[in-house]
C-alpha cells in the first residue's frame, strides 16, 4: 500500500478517536452540569469552541499525517 494512503488512514483513525474522546467528555460535563442544576443543559459556547476545534484538528490530521509519510519514507 502507498505509504501516503497509510498516512492519511493512520491519521484518520487517530483524528476519530480523538473527537470521539472529546465528544465523551464533554457529554459528560453536560450531564453533571444538569444533575447539579437538576434540570437539562445544552452546550455552552466554550464547549461549541472546543468541539469545533477538535474537528478542525481532526481534518486536518489525516492529512498532516499523509504529508509526513510521504515525506519520511516517500
Amino acid at each position: 500500500m502507498n505509504v501516503t494512503l497509510q498516512g492519511l488512514l493512520i491519521g484518520a483513525g487517530i483524528a476519530v478517536v480523538l473527537v470521539f474522546f472529546e465528544y465523551t467528555a464533554i457529554q459528560r460535563e453536560i450531564a453533571e452540569r444538569s444533575k447539579r442544576l437538576a434540570k437539562k443543559v445544552d452546550w455552552d459556547s466554550n464547549q461549541v469552541s472546543r468541539m469545533r476545534g477538535m474537528l478542525t484538528f481532526g481534518a486536518a490530521l489525516p492529512i498532516g499525517f499523509a504529508v509526513g509519510a510521504w515525506w519520511l519514507f516517500g
